[in-house]
């Protein structure tokens, strides 16, 4: 039972599946020959293909032949009778022995091609209707070596062979003669009927009779004039008139039909009739173009001239109509010379749009393809939504978007498409989604992602088996659940290797397995459902099984369950092993791929592969790895193609949508033109000059008929040029040619290089072979040949070299005789000086003999010795690899130093920077006792001397990385010698230490280089000198010695090689030590830290500083004496610097709005108190997404932002701001200047922060003199912007312990203040108890925020709320907790949750004791 329920239920689904319709038929594709091309003129009246192929064209300037690449005219000269008689040509006649027959208004003309002549034929008969008997009208074999002529005065009968006429005319009164004496058109039927059609009807003549039988036109016809007749196979007549087209089956006496629109013809006149050599019937209109008659349909296909279509007909005025034996169709028009198409070859069809249709195509730039279910077509174009039939070729409607109907598409262009099983479809655009449903016409809008543009620019769609929704996007890959409308988004994370390869998504697969295959502009995805993780696969140069490229455009999978991945460079065929491993088979332009960039893939019913590319389309059959590619002139369309634009019909045909339209076709119709072209010799230059200019009564003739040509000694330079007369595309015609004689093998050309040159050949007999193939690759067996006879010179002749030999063999003789007699006489003496030379050769061979015996010893002993070398050279090879460990344990260890030393020293300053900012708050209260405001800058001076000695340490270590950069810039360089001094005049006096300057004279006043390095050197070099001189004098020394300069060459400008020297009295150093002095963490002893401090990397700072600006530095001391610090470097001329404008730093001219981002309420204390003391309004919001919020509210003018805060960071939220904000809440001023405020105070931080649209930077702790710096910038910006700001009001005086409360959000007891100024207590002591107690009132939501973030293994939300806590204990002083929190940060970055979670006991343990304080 259950086969035949499944049976019942196949078929009942058969009968309500919707009914295949057929595929769009095929379009012709013209190519035009014009005046442009050299066409006589652009009315072409008659066309013909003579015997040797050569196209014929006769206009109304004259006749016209066409090799198919160059056109040669031939004209009427007055006097000449060897000329064409009359340039008015009507008719072309080509009869059974080939020549080819030319008929004019002067007459009738035979060509002779041997001669390029003409020969005239007239009938003897005097003129009647002018010179009507003249005026050929057409031409018609009479099947018997005879011909028809139609005149404009009657009717003729040529019998070649005699050159006689016999003419006939109409006689009045005779109802047996012709009807009508204007002959228009012949045509003669399988029983020898000869049908005529005149001005007034159509007459027949039958075989040997005298009588003209007359056939009246039917009642409805107005105008009897016959232009046209056809005789086709059936034996039908076929009558072309002024009113239109007549069919007489079983003529003269058989049913007669008379054609009109409802057979698909228009009105109007019928100029041209026409019988392809397939049956087919062409009919040429004078106002509609051409049409065809389709025997199936029973309807006229017509094709007509469109301005947008380069390749339409040229003109709809059909002049003429003719079938070459190529398989090339020609039409004649009357204004735009010669269409022509390649009907032997094709079959594709290309959807464009029509602009004289009342619905066509929105646009020919087509994105996407789907079908709606019944047959027809969905397709997404630039400008809207299109329904497509195949059917009838027609668009069925357009949907366009709508930006006041909510109820239409999304946006203007369709980019994507998918169906839903249902029938609903979804279209996507750049701007989102849009569903549609066909059954009530109602369009449903989806903004996928909400401020997010990337998100919602969809570049493709698919609908997977369940019935889910994946959409691929610039910015991630979407899962969208139709039924519910939840949406799941897929991104690249950095960070997770298992995530997307890339943002930017293309096409999306489901396998038949199941999986889900994922294109991106980086490579290949595999989505593991279960898990949300992707499995990747890159492009390898090192591996060739790998993809070709990373940018994947299209993915199929084939009937075999084969996936092929198309790229930007090729296309690939993955194959799984046994073991689950995947590679990947290539297939790439040097395989026969047409275009690398690949657009789309299809596969045919035949498993061939097709794929639409930048280029055309291409067609691989798998089995045999060959390729066949196709370009327009094939009849596709013109141009590129799109990505993922493809479609495979239900009744297997092809579309292929591109940036010109589609491309569709039904693959089993595409064919090749079978028929191989005919090679010809078309010239013969000697010396680029043809060879019938320079042989004026020698020529051979024609060249293309020509067997043989001779040429002389002096007729060395001679070319070739050849054609192949096949006119389907000759630009795409190949050729072969070869020179019997001299050219081995055959030497390949394409449409470009149809000519050979050769040069300075021997004399001889050569053979000149040339072959050809069509555009489809079909070559001719049979070569055109040519043989060439080139003459010997005269000093190559048979005489010229017999009487040379006779000459030669004389003075030969007299030569041998004279040499004899001397060689008689030589002889003797030869013989004495032979003896004599013996003996001493003889002695020669004894002292070699010894010789030799010496070299063989010293041979045995270098033997020896290289030995010995090669052990020793073993022995240096072993040496200088541990040589090589040695140095590269070495450097890993000074890159690790180098590390440490710049990681601890940014630890140390978060802890030194909280105390340097409490002393600074401290000092600003003026109520402080002097005793007090001395210990406070006591402990202020020993805070920036451990700053400095840190900013060593980072100094160091950016130099040991290579990071640090030296500027070169103008400055005085007394001015800055002075400011080095004055840093030690203070300290020279309480040292009771001399301390002079000595300014050499001839030192330049401005020069060009690095101050600040500069006064880093000399305050190190100086503070040293002090450090170790307890009495005595120091003295810094600047001059301009002349044995420092460079060598100088005339012209040659040089930099001033300046030396500076620090002399001291100090302890001096130990000549031992000296050469160590300026190495890296070194002192003079191990004791000199312990007594005079120091890290030891102050001289070594100096020495990479002196160096790096491009000088040296030295010392020399003596123990107990003193010591001398001496460097040199080179200093340019330069110029005066601008003076900067100091500028008083308050008040400020006008009050700011500031909004401060700082989650931790410390910070947020020190900022608001710095701000509102110099007279602003200050705002504070506790993260990036209130920082947001807060700008959609109100206009703020300057917005100070903490660059790690929790849910929003500082850069994300500088992002937004500069973006606009959030689409429901856009913020009031994108522009706002935005100031980054953080701990992190690197050159990268500072990159990063102002990458992301930030305009300044501000370090933890905040300096005051660069934030009044920040705020006079806000306050200029703000006015250059025509901003109204409020004038500043005097400064309010300070809080009341009540009001800092109520800012801060707790209670610490009464008004400290009062009491504070009543006992004289430090007023600074309540700002700081201020700052603990916020920071002790925020404790618990960070601990339970910790906890939450630790729970969730979030490093990111850890690593943030660390940060936070280690930056408050820095300014609360609390350098213990801020020591531990930066340990935790570091940890929780790392994602070591283990270690950080071992630490968290310490971390509650300190924090303990603010929570004792604050209860």
């Amino acid at each position: 039972m259950r086969p035949l329920f499944a049976l019942i239920l196949l078929l009942a689904l058969a009968g309500i599946a919707p009914a295949t319709r057929a595929a769009p038929a095929a379009t012709l594709r013209f190519d035009h020959l014009t005046t442009e091309d050299g066409l006589a003129q652009e009315t072409v009246l008659a066309i013909a293909q003579d015997a040797d192929g050569f196209m014929w064209f006769g206009t109304q300037t004259g006749l016209s032949r066409y090799d198919g690449y160059r056109v040669t005219n031939y004209r009427n000269v007055v006097g000449d009778a060897r000329t064409v008689a009359h340039n008015y040509i009507r008719a072309l006649h080509v009869d059974r022995s080939g020549q080819l027959w030319v008929g004019t208004d002067g007459g009738l003309d035979r060509y002779e091609p041997d001669t390029q002549s003409f020969t005239h034929f007239v009938p003897k008969e005097p003129y009647r209707l002018g010179n009507g008997n003249r005026r050929v009208m057409a031409i018609l074999d009479d099947r018997k070596g005879g011909m028809w002529i139609a005149t404009g005065d009657g009717l003729q009968h040529f019998d070649p062979a005699s050159g006689k006429f016999r003419t006939w005319h109409r006689v009045p009164g005779d109802d047996a003669s012709l009807v009508d004496d204007r002959v228009n058109a012949l045509a003669l039927d399988s029983a020898g009927r000869l049908w005529i059609g005149t001005s007034t009807g159509v007459d027949s003549l039958e075989p040997g009779s005298e009588r003209f039988e007359h056939y009246p036109r039917a009642a409805s016809a107005h105008n009897d004039a016959v232009r046209a007749l056809l005789v086709d196979r059936d034996g039908a007549l076929w009558v072309g008139t002024q009113s239109g087209l007549e069919r007489w089956s079983r003529a003269p006496r058989g049913e007669r039909r008379v054609f009109g629109p409802d057979d698909g013809l228009k009105p109007g006149e019928v100029t041209k009739l026409y019988e392809g050599p397939d049956g087919a019937v062409w009919i040429g209109s004078r106002e509609n173009g051409l049409y065809r008659w389709r025997v199936r349909s029973g309807r006229f296909a017509n094709y007509a001239h469109v301005a947008i279509d380069d390749h339409s007909l040229a003109d709809n005025q059909v002049s003429a109509l003719y079938s070459d034996r190529v398989g090339t169709f020609w039409v004649g028009t009357w204004y735009a010379g010669a269409s022509r198409v390649d009907l032997g070859s094709g079959g594709f069809t290309r959807i464009v749009r029509a602009p004289d249709q009342q619905v066509t195509l929105a646009d020919n730039k087509v994105h996407a393809l789907a079908p709606d279910g019944s047959g027809k077509l969905w397709l997404a174009t630039n400008a809207g939504l299109n329904l497509f039939d195949p059917a009838t070729a027609t668009t069925v409607r357009v949907f366009r978007h709508d930006p006041k109907n909510p109820d239409s598409l999304i946006d203007t262009m369709g980019t994507a498409l998918a169906r839903e099983p249902g029938g609903a479809l979804w279209i996507g655009s750049s701007r989102g989604v849009t569903r549609f449903d066909p059954a009530t016409g109602h369009f449903t809008r989806r903004l996928l992602v909400p401020g997010d543009g990337e998100a919602n620019e969809v570049r493709y769609m698919s609908m997977d088996r369940a019935g889910t929704l994946w959409i691929a996007s610039s910015g991630g890959l979407h899962r969208l659940e139709t039924g519910s409308g939840k949406l799941t988004t897929y991104k690249r994370d950095p960070g997770d290797a298992s995530t997307l390869t890339d943002n930017i998504v293309r096409p999306i697969l489901e396998d038949r397995r199941g999986r889900l295959w994922v294109g991106t502009f980086d490579g290949l995805n595999l989505l593991d459902r279960a898990t949300g993780k992707f499995r990747h696969f890159h492009h390898d140069e090192r591996d060739p099984s790998s993809l070709t490229h990373d940018e994947v455009h299209y993915l199929l999978e084939d009937s075999k369950g084969n996936l092929w991945v198309g790229t930007a460079a090729g296309i690939n065929r993955l194959v799984e092993e046994k073991n689950g491993s995947i590679r990947f088979l290539r297939y790439t332009t040097r395989d026969g791929l047409g275009n690398d960039d690949v657009a789309a893939m299809q596969e045919d019913r035949a498993g061939r592969i097709w794929v639409s590319t930048s280029a055309g389309l291409s067609c691989l059959d798998p089995a045999t790895s060959t390729w066949r590619n196709y370009v327009a002139v094939d009849g596709t369309i013109e141009g590129a193609y799109y990505d993922t634009s493809a479609l495979r019909a239900a009744d297997g045909t092809l579309y292929f949508g591109g940036f010109n339209g589609i491309t569709a076709f039904n693959p089993d119709a595409i064919r090749d033109n079978g028929i191989a072209p005919r090679a010809v010799i078309t010239g013969f230059q000697i010396f680029n000059r043809p060879v019938g200019q320079i042989r004026r009564d020698g020529a051979p003739g024609p060249i293309e008929h020509a067997r043989t040509i001779t040429l002389s000694a002096a007729e060395s330079v001679f070319t070739l040029e050849f054609s192949a007369l096949h006119y389907a595309a000759p630009q795409r015609n190949r050729f072969a040619y070869k020179l019997e004689g001299f050219d081995r093998d055959w030497v390949s050309a394409d449409a470009t290089k149809r000519f050979a040159t050769y040069t300075n050949l021997d004399p001889g007999h050569y053979v000149f072979k040339v072959r050809a193939a069509n555009k489809d690759g079909v070559w001719s067996s049979t070569p055109a040949e040519l043989n060439i006879v080139i003459e010997p010179p005269y000093w190559k002749t048979w005489w010229f070299r017999v009487l040379g030999l006779l000459l030669l063999l004389g003075a030969g003789y007299g030569v041998v005789v004279a040499r004899l007699s001397n060689l008689r006489r030589q002889k003797v003496l030869l013989e004495r000086q032979v003896s004599a030379r013996t003996e001493r050769i003889e002695q020669q061979n004894r002292l070699l003999e010894l010789q030799t015996h010496e070299l063989r010893e010293r041979e045995r002993e270098v033997s020896r010795n290289t030995e010995d070398l090669a052990q020793a050279n073993r022995a240096l090879q072993d040496n200088e690899e541990r040589l090589r460990l040695a140095k590269q344990r070495a450097e890993d260890a000074t890159r690790q130093k180098s590390e440490f030393l710049a990681n601890m020293s940014h630890e140390m300053r978060t802890p030194l920077a909280g105390v340097i900012g409490m002393l600074g708050f401290a000092l600003r209260d003026r109520q402080l006792k002097n005793t007090t405001r001395e210990q406070i800058e006591r402990g202020q001076a020993s805070a920036q001397s451990l700053l400095a000695i840190i900013n060593d340490l980072l100094d160091f270590s950016k130099i040991e990385a290579g990071k640090l950069t030296i500027e070169n810039i103008d400055f005085a360089l007394h001015a800055a010698i002075d400011h080095v001094a004055s840093l030690f005049e203070e300290q020279a006096a309480a040292r009771s230490v001399g301390f002079a300057i000595e300014l050499a004279p001839g030192l330049p006043r401005f020069v060009v280089g690095d101050p600040t390095r500069l006064r880093q050197v000399l305050v190190n070099l100086l503070g040293n000198a002090f450090k170790f001189t307890n009495d005595g004098a120091i003295t810094l020394a600047v001059e301009r010695r002349p044995g420092d300069q460079l060598n100088t060459e005339p012209g040659v400008e040089r930099p001033n090689m300046i030396r500076f020297s620090v002399r001291d009295t100090g302890i001096g150093i130990a000549a031992a030590a000296l050469p160590r002095l300026f190495q890296k963490f070194e002192q003079a002893d191990s004791t000199t830290t312990r007594r005079y401090g120091g890290t030891g990397l102050g001289l070594a700072i100096c020495r990479q500083l002196v160096e790096l600006m491009g000088g040296w530095i030295t010392a020399e001391s003596i123990e107990g004496v003193g010591s001398t610090f001496s460097f040199v470097l080179p200093l340019a001329d330069g110029v005066q610097p601008p003076q900067p404008l100091r500028e008083r730093r308050e008040p400020h001219t006008h009050r700011l709005a500031v909004l401060c981002a700082e989650d931790f309420p410390t910070n947020q204390i020190i900022v608001r108190t710095l701000l509102e003391e110099l007279g602003h309004e200050v705002d504070v919001a506790g993260n990036g997404k209130l920082a947001l919020a807060a700008c959609a509210r109100r206009r703020y003018d300057l917005v100070l932002m903490d660059g790690r805060m929790p849910e929003m960071d500082g850069a994300t939220c500088a992002r937004l701001i500069r973006a606009g904000g959030e689409a429901d809440a856009p913020v009031l001023d994108p522009q706002v200047m935005i100031v980054a405020l953080t701990a992190n105070a690197s050159d990268e931080d500072r990159a990063r922060y102002l990458a992301c649209g930030m305009d300044g930077f501000l370090s933890k702790p905040i300096d005051e003199e660069a934030l009044h710096f920040q705020l006079v910038r806000a306050i200029e910006r703000q006015l250059a912007r025509g901003v109204a700001l409020e004038l500043l009001a005097p400064r309010r005086p300070a809080r009341s312990t009540a009001e800092l409360d109520e800012m801060f959000g707790v209670f610490t007891g009464p008004d400290l203040q009062a009491d504070a100024a009543a006992s004289g207590a430090e007023p600074g002591a309540d700002l700081r108890q201020r700052m603990r107690a916020a920071f002790a009132a925020d404790l618990p939501r960070r601990r339970a925020q910790l906890e939450q973030a630790l729970q969730g293994a979030d490093r990111e939300a850890c690593a943030m709320l660390l940060h936070g806590l280690r930056g408050s204990a820095g300014y609360l002083g609390e350098t213990e907790l801020a020591e531990l929190c930066g340990q935790l940060e570091a940890l929780a970055d790392g994602g070591d949750f283990d270690a950080l979670r071992a630490g968290l006991p310490r971390l509650a343990q300190m924090l303990r004791a603010f929570d004792s304080a604050w209860a």
